[in-house]
């Protein structure tokens, strides 16, 4: 008996000792594969209103765990990226959004939104503020819009980006349980059990890198069981279906016929790696389109009902962010993944809401001179997106600033 007690002692002894060792080794060893995830997690703190926001008074250098990107991020004394405070006697033009408003891929220097600094319109020269804050969705951005303008005075502009990851997901991902921010939201938004738990994973998580190692290793492994069953169910149909397709396609491998091109001649575009783009002549009806979600519209509505209130001009902006719609309107066509852009500007119109489009200035992009590691070449649409990561590069946020400010003086 009493050497079961001194087992069981020993263990309740030992148990915090290796958590802590632990702890201490993640530390040290700080891998690179957990550090882009480390460094992301401690620029960012949680917020009672809308759960995640930036940090204030944050410097990192963030480099990407894949190597897709690297960059310089800064926070100011608010929690805004950039090292610029804002300026009470100056009107304001502010960036209303997600991760790529934000802008994961390039340094503080190099957001569109930082670019957008200076911007002048009927002689009145603007501050340009950075309200993206990453995983947001419309009712997380009139959150935040609404709490930033309390204490921000003089804003004038709010650039609202709306995101397809707002209302859309593709169904083999639906499938796997990943749903839109806002049905997320709505999942949530009266949960108190659940804000109560997610504030202290949160809190946790910051705190303790193994904490944060952990949660990361299951939720990796959730999304991976969740891809295996969803494949697993696509063969068993296949298999059902047409047995001899999916035997041709399983141990079949077709040869694919090599092409020499001459390397000197620039095409834009060319077709893009990996990715099988369908592009359609027409444009679909936007008459065909399911209306946006309830807890969309309700944030729209609220943003809207807010800027009158405190007399801001809210000017929603349709930047394209998959590269498969730049694509195809390169080739005169249209792709369906652009069909959220019509949804919400539907919607945005029968409120009376004027939307900023900024596809038609992507015919700008083909042929564009820019120097890349030391050397000059044309940029070829490629060249405006992180490939596999689908934020914009630096090239890319330096095209969203000069279409934004081109696109502000057509619409005067």
């Amino acid at each position: 008996m009493i050497l079961n007690w001194k087992r069981w002692g020993a263990i309740v002894l030992l148990f915090p000792f290796a958590l802590l060792s632990l702890e201490g080794i993640f530390r040290l060893a700080n891998p690179p594969a957990l550090r882009y995830y480390r460094d992301v997690k401690l620029l960012h703190a949680y917020h009672q209103e809308y759960g995640v926001t930036l940090a204030p008074n944050e410097s990192r250098f963030v480099r990407h765990y894949a190597d897709l990107w690297q960059g310089q991020f800064t926070t100011n004394s608010l929690g805004l990226r950039g090292l610029e405070e804002p300026i009470p006697e100056k009107p304001k033009l502010v960036c209303l959004g997600d991760s790529l408003v934000m802008g994961f891929g390039v340094s503080d220097e190099d957001t569109f939104c930082s670019k957008l600094n200076g911007y002048e319109e009927n002689g009145t020269e603007y501050q340009s503020l950075n309200f993206g804050v990453d995983a947001y969705g419309s009712l997380g951005s009139y959150k935040r819009l609404k709490d930033l303008s309390d204490k921000i005075p003089n804003i004038k502009k709010v650039l609202f980006f709306i995101s397809p990851n707002d209302f859309t997901m593709p169904d083999e991902l639906r499938a796997q349980g990943i749903l839109p921010d806002d049905e997320n939201d709505a999942l949530h938004e009266n949960d108190l059990e659940w804000k109560n738990k997610f504030r202290v994973q949160f809190e946790l998580t910051r705190v303790s890198y193994l904490l944060q190692a952990l949660k990361l290793a299951y939720e990796q492994t959730k999304v991976k069981w969740a891809q295996t069953k969803y494949v697993m169910k696509m063969d068993s149909n296949q298999i059902t279906e047409s047995p001899l397709q999916y035997l041709k396609e399983a141990f079949i491998i077709p040869v694919k016929k090599l092409t020499c091109e001459n390397s000197d001649t620039f095409i834009c575009p060319t077709p893009i790696p990996n990715l099988q783009i369908q592009c359609s002549d027409t444009p679909i009806n936007t008459n065909d389109l399911e209306p946006l979600p309830e807890t969309t519209t309700r944030a729209y509505d609220k943003m809207i009902q807010f800027s009158k209130d405190k007399g801001f001009e809210f000017i929603p902006v349709l930047l394209p962010m998959q590269i498969e719609e730049v694509y195809c309107r390169q080739l005169g066509k249209y792709n369906q993944l652009g069909n959220y852009a019509l949804r919400a500007k539907r919607y945005l119109e029968s409120k009376n809401i004027r939307t900023l489009e900024i596809l038609p200035y992507t015919d700008k992009m083909c042929g564009r001179e820019f120097t890349i590691h030391g050397k000059t070449k044309k940029a070829g649409i490629q060249d405006y997106y992180i490939p596999g990561d689908g934020h914009l590069t630096k090239l890319g946020n330096l095209w969203a600033s000069e279409s934004i400010r081109s696109a502000l003086k057509d619409i005067k």
